[in-house]
């Protein structure tokens, strides 16, 4: 499995995902410097950063990474005796590496802006808020892997935003905010004090609940090994057809 990992990652090392990393995070703090003005700069970039330029940026890195290796027909590993599982799970995990990072990424550019503004960032909570945006957003990666193994990275790209977009927006602030996709968006509430469209949470409001945070996790969570179980396994009995 170690040996699988190590190609995997070095397969990323001469694709566009690992310049998405960096790029993404710098695209969400340049946006709220442009267009708010610094004003609200915290509560600007996590929303830009969970609502749009994250999803669109998990999404692109997993169907990169699936449309590459179909390119290359996996580069012909299908036609020898592998363990065809590990080359699935190697994808999921390497996919889920690079979630954390960029999300680690986007918390550090948002802390060195934000000092270099003059601006007071709660550290602990942007801590807190990336690290959970991490959790919540990695049950995806099965999910859009096998939707670009099945249709397409474009119809997975397309899926993952509207989505996102739409169950994160609409559903976030409801009794339906348990929807995973919307989960995200319901959990930054409490956590960094911001509704979903942006603006600051008043205190008292019921959005405001702490509770919601641990079963937002447990969710997503469980969401992601029942999805990657259930992926691996398709794959490799595809595969041996």
């Amino acid at each position: 499995m170690v040996n699988h990992l190590k190609s995997e990652f070095l397969k990323q090392k001469h694709r566009f995902n690992l310049k998405l990393l960096w790029i993404s995070p710098l695209i969400a703090v340049a946006l709220v410097i442009v267009l708010m003005g610094g004003r609200f700069f915290m509560e600007g970039a996590f929303n830009w950063w969970y609502t749009i330029i994250l999803p669109g940026t998990l999404s692109m890195i997993v169907s990169f990474t699936v449309s590459a290796e179909k390119k290359h027909n996996h580069h012909g590993l299908f036609s020898v005796s592998i363990n065809k599982k590990k080359l699935w799970i190697s994808q999921l995990v390497i996919n889920t590496i690079l979630l954390l990072i960029t999300n680690l990424i986007f918390f550090i550019v948002l802390s060195i802006v934000g000092i270099t503004l003059g601006l007071s960032i709660p550290f602990l909570s942007s801590f807190i808020a990336s690290f959970v945006l991490f959790l919540t957003f990695a049950w995806q990666i099965p999910l859009f892997m096998f939707i670009s193994e099945k249709i397409g990275s474009f119809f997975s790209i397309m899926i993952s935003l509207f989505c996102n977009m739409g169950f994160g927006i609409f559903f976030a602030a409801t009794r339906l905010w348990c929807v995973p996709f919307a989960i995200p968006a319901r959990l930054m509430c409490p956590i960094i004090k911001v509704l979903p469209n942006g603006i600051p949470l008043e205190e008292g409001n019921h959005l405001g609940d702490t509770t919601v945070i641990f079963i937002g996790i447990m969710i997503t969570v469980q969401l992601y090994f029942i999805f990657s179980l259930i992926t691996t396994l398709w794959f490799h009995h595809r595969e041996v057809k």
